[in-house]
């Protein structure tokens, strides 16, 4: 989508802009522009669709349903899809209170009834023995009141599980430019990552060169305290679930959505039908499109990988006040 209008403006906003925080906020002033534009949601669903590599992923519970926008070296825009409970619960985290290592995060509630979240401040301090952690909210709010937000790098939140189908729309990128961005594209050094990572954690070059901590934590509350879990123990389990159920799963999230966006292309779609490169499971949710047949809701899962396997508003909140009392 490089040559989308908005697209070339976020572009130009990166060439003129290269401290990150500018141009996050000089972003920022685009994305509701963009998510107010059906053209451009028709031409988001009509790139991925007829996009290979796309259409074949292999989904795991571990991925957020999601739609490419535009990727380059130093930003990308992408959008992903929020799905309820089905017991419509409105209290519950969707995930552990978790940051994104290095990189800024821009954020437009673009459809849907939002969700509510915490931010913490950044100085998280944890015991490497019994992986108690010491955190404090800094900013409590409901999408709906804040539809645009940055999420800085190294900051740690929640997502709460919302009351419907939701999306956001949003730009990601490191928290400085680097002389080493590029290298993550290159497909040579992708195939030799795990090696790689082992000789920068080795030499202490991680910050320098913008990769995650060798130790990176997602963190919970229980029993009025909060804890620490390595990342790689908490996505365990999700990046296991795969296969059938989960691909469909997963594209029956992002056909609802096309659904409840309006598109109307159905020549279009019935081309994705018959493209050899559309898996078969995709046919079904063509066709009720094309149909006008609903398409129901999908449904967040309903526990986490943390123990007790549910964490609410509540008890954050409560392990907030006790944590931080004076």
């Amino acid at each position: 989508m490089k040559k989308n209008s908005f697209i070339q403006k976020v572009i130009q906003l990166n060439q003129d802009f290269p401290d990150r925080r500018e141009f996050h906020a000089k972003s920022a002033e685009i994305l509701p522009k963009m998510g107010k534009d059906k053209a451009f949601w028709d031409e988001v669903f009509k790139r991925n669709l007829v996009d290979k590599g796309f259409l074949q992923r292999k989904w795991t519970m571990y991925d957020i349903p999601f739609f490419y926008v535009y990727e380059c070296d130093d930003f990308y825009i992408k959008v992903h899809l929020f799905v309820p409970l089905k017991s419509h619960a409105l209290n519950i985290a969707a995930s552990a209170i978790h940051h994104h290592n290095n990189y800024m995060l821009t954020t437009y509630a673009a459809f849907g009834s939002g969700y509510e979240t915490m931010l913490f401040e950044k100085d998280v301090q944890i015991d490497p023995q019994t992986r108690e952690a010491k955190l404090k909210i800094r900013k409590h709010f409901h999408q709906k009141d804040e539809p645009v937000h940055l999420i800085d790098a190294w900051e740690p939140h929640v997502v709460i599980n919302p009351a419907s189908l939701s999306a956001t729309l949003h730009i990601w990128s490191p928290d400085k430019k680097r002389a080493t961005d590029g290298l993550r594209s290159n497909p040579l050094l992708k195939a030799l990552k795990k090696p790689l990572r082992k000789v920068i954690y080795a030499v202490g070059l991680d910050k320098k060169i913008g990769i995650a901590a060798q130790n990176t934590y997602q963190f919970y509350s229980q029993n009025n305290k909060f804890y620490g879990v390595l990342e790689d123990d908490y996505f365990a389990p999700t990046r296991a679930q795969s296969g059938p159920e989960v691909d469909d799963y997963s594209v029956q999230t992002l056909f609802a959505f096309i659904q409840r966006m309006g598109f109307r292309d159905f020549e279009f779609l019935k081309q994705v039908k018959q493209s050899p490169d559309t898996p078969k499971y995709f046919h079904k949710w063509i066709d009720k499109i094309l149909n006008g047949e609903n398409i129901e809701d999908t449904y967040a899962k309903d526990r986490i990988n943390i123990p007790g396997g549910i964490m609410t508003i509540e008890d954050i909140l409560q392990t907030n006040k006790l944590e931080n009392k004076l």
